[in-house]
């Protein structure tokens, strides 16, 4: 296969990955949690994992602008493009990690990519509300407000039904292992920043 090959079979499976995170977009508008199980069935494990990949970049992207429009208008302080990138992967390997080790504490089944796709699905509430908060500024404080309330929400539902359709953990062991999964993430990015602090 000469370059010009490889190229295209990259570029085509972009585009793959970028249908399909559409289409997932699409369903998790209209039905954000029955939608989720049927949707990582229907990718499989592969192209799952592109799908997540994809999310948190969009994650990062959505983070990106907002803070460039606040900082520019005064309302936030100035952080460097890298430090703020850097931040926003964090976040999102944090909630993949917390994925891997909730999975492993309640004998769930799954795998990494599987773990991947759901901290990207569950990060898509929170992008959309940071892309409505880049629209609307802050000085609409109080429907910002509101949709934050909504982003947390479908966040957690959607974690929820990560654990319970994707990672296969029992519906009694589900509801504690959102709480046990939301407190890893935050203690894994505590760990994640303050090692990278550290090293510099």
């Amino acid at each position: 296969m000469n370059d010009k090959e490889k190229q295209n079979l990259v570029a085509s499976q972009v585009k793959s990955t970028l249908n399909d995170a559409i289409q997932g977009l699409k369903i998790f508008l209209v039905n954000p949690v029955g939608g989720l199980p049927i949707f990582f069935q229907g990718l499989g494990e592969k192209r799952a994992l592109g799908v997540g990949i994809t999310f948190g970049v969009a994650y990062v992207i959505c983070i990106i602008l907002a803070f460039n429009k606040f900082e520019s208008q005064g309302w936030i302080s100035e952080i460097s493009l890298f430090s703020l990138v850097a931040l926003s992967i964090t976040s999102f390997l944090s909630i993949a990690g917390a994925s891997f080790v909730t999975r492993k504490v309640f004998r769930g089944a799954g795998s990494i990519k599987a773990d991947i796709f759901i901290a990207g699905t569950a990060l898509i509430p929170i992008s959309l509300f940071i892309l409505i908060s880049y629209f609307l500024g802050l000085v609409n404080l109080e429907i910002i407000a509101v949709f934050s309330v909504i982003a947390i929400t479908y966040t957690i539902l959607m974690i929820y039904t990560g654990c319970n359709q994707i990672s296969k953990i029992p519906a009694n062991g589900s509801a504690l292992a959102v709480s046990v999964m939301l407190i890893i993430s935050g203690w894994l990015f505590k760990i994640l920043v303050f090692s990278n602090l550290i090293s510099k």
